[in-house]
């Protein structure tokens, strides 16, 4: 009887232990004790100019003929 009164502390010590030396599976964090970062931003491409009709229309006064250009 007396055995088992020691073995069932031991027990639940050495489980306790184990379980406090494992490293967690989720770590749980506190508010404003670490940030989480977020995936890096994917750099997008700038669009590339291409040649678009530009009618004909006034600038400064005069006429300009209708004409690709790049835009």
């Amino acid at each position: 009887m007396n055995m088992h009164k020691l073995l069932i502390p031991l027990a639940a010590l050495v489980v306790s232990f184990a379980a406090s030396a494992a490293p967690p599976s989720v770590v749980q964090f506190e508010s404003g004790s670490a940030q989480v970062k977020s995936a890096p931003q994917v750099q997008h491409k700038k669009p590339r100019a291409k040649k678009v009709w530009v009618p004909g229309h006034r600038a400064q006064g005069r006429w300009v003929k209708g004409r690709y250009a790049w835009r």
